[in-house]
């Protein structure tokens, strides 16, 4: 029998589906393994997501995995409205709602505009056509309230009561002592909320992006809205653990909700050490042209018109040094319903834009560590700066130069000073100095990815302060990182023995154990578990703590423009 403790983990995006945050819920789950934790995982059937099947390797041995159906509640309300005949035309039910849009775009019933979905359309009062097009426009406005009630607060509501029935059978026959649950999907949480309410088990709820305060959320309605803001507070107050991926998702929680404060903790992304041996770098490009990946995906405030107009720019500035660059974007091949290679055409540098489709990850992983270096993309505007891409880790686990456009509160710029890797920060407006970053790169990194010149690029030493505003400084007695005052720079690409040497407080174990020290904390095995995990963070963890306990950064390779 085994009497190791077990876990209860609600994951929508486990192996073998192809998420990216697939990568935190199979780390937590591998590493706590090693831990003394076995998990038992509730998902759902991959059917019509994208699989890499290579990633089941890598689960436990021990780990019970419960895969269960969901409905596409959107879909049965196609069928319903269009029986009753208000449910639009036969080509709505083609319609499908991206996976990572939940509560975002028009609505999935019918296509309407945002003023149709609120009835602002004007029509002369008193006359037949006046009646007809207010009955149409209620009738649109009808299904788009609905489509968006569907789906509040995703589009995976419909895997929230098979999953309950799957995870409540787990917890009669497993008798796990706490439940994990991870999002998004944001579902996973009142699965969560629901399992823990019925068994009185203490729940650890980790939050990948934000619930509310979200850049890539909007529920529509204000009916819905206060819907929404309901469901969040409710699953705020019961969960007994919050744990938010960004310093930055932490602060806007604890300041949204101060009922959080005490019981909320940041535990960042990580890499995977583990891999590396299994990856073989692969060009695409021969080596004396210059390759820039980015591997994700380009959707709503994530644009790649800074990065399109930053080509154009040196396109026209320097056509020799334009003619021996290839930007690679990897991954999406659309933004907002078009090719990106249109939007390439668009801005006139199609012959060095190359487009991949999303490959599995182990080739993922061998085409960024065969790039020249790589490119990081953040949302701009308001509510980018509470989310990290958690392809950064893997670039740092890589150790290849990168081009990150971000915010300048966003704590991109901190991981990036924190682990001293060689990396160019430009503000998501810039696409001038995005232009000469990628200038700066051509003349300074050959093409194996290392800096071939022994003196810092000429970028400007006055601008590397702005990384300091949003430093991370490790608790006194961990590795856990915060956000706070400022914390010493340096130029821009400095070539140092040590560049490169804060990259494994970023490996995936060290986070693993910061969740497991919650686990037992919230299961009455706080004093052993506490004293185990801190002595291997102090054994394992390099640390180079200052005077006034901030991690020194002198040897940071790290500029912004």
């Amino acid at each position: 029998m085994n009497d190791r403790p077990v876990f209860l983990c609600i994951a929508y995006a486990f192996p073998p589906i192809l998420r990216s945050g697939t990568h935190r819920t199979l780390g937590f789950v591998r590493h706590l393994d090693a831990l003394g934790w076995r998990a038992v995982v509730v998902t759902v059937k991959p059917d019509g997501e994208p699989v890499d099947a290579a990633l089941l390797d890598r689960v436990p041995p021990g780990t019970r995995v419960i895969r269960t159906e969901w409905t596409d509640y959107i879909d049965r309300a196609k069928r319903f409205l269009l029986a009753c005949g208000i449910g639009g035309t036969k080509s709505d039910e083609s319609q499908g709602i991206g996976p990572e849009t939940p509560t975002v775009g028009v609505g999935s019933l019918g296509s309407i505009t945002r003023d149709e979905a609120r009835g602002s359309v004007s029509a002369d009062d008193g006359s037949d056509a006046a009646g007809a097009t207010t009955s149409l426009h209620r009738s649109r406005s009808l299904r788009d309230w609905l489509s968006r009630a569907l789906m509040t607060p995703d589009t995976r509501i419909g895997w929230v009561r098979p999953a309950v029935r799957a995870a409540l059978a787990a917890v009669r026959e497993e008798r796990p002592r706490v439940i994990y649950s991870t999002s998004p999907y944001m579902s996973a949480h009142l699965i969560a909320l629901r399992v823990a309410r019925r068994t009185g088990l203490p729940w650890v709820a980790d939050f990948r992006d934000p619930w509310r305060g979200n850049p890539f959320r909007d529920t529509g309605y204000a009916s819905l809205d206060r819907w929404d803001d309901r469901l969040e507070r409710r699953v705020l107050r019961r969960a007994d653990r919050i744990v938010c991926c960004t310093p930055t998702m932490t602060d806007d929680l604890v300041r949204r909700r101060p009922f959080v404060r005490g019981k909320c903790v940041t535990i960042l992304n990580g890499f995977d050490r583990e891999v590396t041996g299994r990856i073989v770098p692969e060009r695409l490009f021969p080596p004396d042209v210059f390759t820039m990946l980015h591997a994700g995906q380009f959707y709503s405030r994530r644009s790649p018109s800074v990065w399109l107009t930053a080509l154009r720019r040196l396109m026209e500035s320097d056509p020799a040094a334009a003619d021996r660059f290839r930007f690679v974007q990897l991954g999406s091949t659309t933004y907002q319903g078009r090719p990106l290679t249109d939007w390439a055409q668009d801005a006139g540098v199609e012959s060095l834009v190359h487009v991949l489709d999303a490959v599995p990850h182990g080739r993922a992983l061998s085409l960024m560590a065969g790039s020249d270096a790589l490119a990081l993309a953040a949302a701009a505007g308001p509510g980018g700066h509470l989310q990290v891409p958690n392809k950064l880790f893997e670039y740092l686990m890589l150790k290849r130069p990168i081009l990150a456009v971000c915010t300048q509160d966003s704590p991109i710029r901190a991981i990036l000073e924190q682990a001293g890797a060689v990396a160019r920060v430009c503000e998501p407006d810039g696409p001038q100095a995005l232009a000469e970053a990628m200038r700066s790169l051509l003349d300074h990194v050959s093409p194996s990815g290392r800096e071939s010149r022994s003196e810092p690029c000429p970028e400007p030493r006055a601008s590397a302060r702005a990384i300091s505003r949003c430093a991370l400084h490790p608790h006194e007695d961990d590795d856990r990182f915060t956000l706070s005052g400022d914390a010493p720079t340096t130029s821009a690409m400095e070539v140092d023995p040590q560049a490169w040497s804060g990259v494994d407080r970023f490996d995936r174990r060290h986070r693993a154990r910061e969740l497991a020290e919650i686990f037992a904390e919230l299961t009455g095995d706080a004093v052993r578990a506490s004293a185990e995990v801190r002595s291997v963070r102090r054994s394992e963890i390099p640390l180079s703590p200052s005077r006034d306990g901030a991690v020194s950064s002198a040897s940071t390779a790290h500029t912004s423009c």
